[in-house]
């Protein structure tokens, strides 16, 4: 076939085959690898004036404390903010005050 060797041929198709694979992966997790790179177009928040900044439960003062940021680290978020807190993912919230916008659409 288009006077490609056998071998070739193997290679191409090995190579298509982990492609694949990888886009797939990207898609069912969408969050991989975002503790601390600056996705383009996914909203990237920074931890600044904060020693450590508490993740909470809930968008409260009040919330379980779920995790933890050091300052400038940076994370991925959603656009959503709520009662002076932006929420990082489901049943993630840190105070808004101490995180800025990194890169990507927040």
């Amino acid at each position: 076939m288009f006077g490609l060797s056998k071998r070739m041929l193997l290679v191409i198709g090995v190579l298509i085959v982990v492609v694949v694979v990888f886009i797939i992966q990207s898609k069912n997790n969408p969050n991989s690898g975002t503790s601390n790179s600056g996705g383009s177009g996914q909203c990237q928040m920074k931890v600044t004036n904060a020693g450590v900044l508490n993740i909470r439960s809930t968008p409260d003062a009040n919330g379980t404390v779920v995790g933890k940021l050091k300052n400038g680290q940076t994370t991925s978020a959603t656009k959503t903010v709520q009662n002076g807190y932006r929420e990082l993912n489901t049943d993630q919230w840190v105070s808004a005050q101490f995180v800025t916008v990194a890169s990507g659409d927040c």
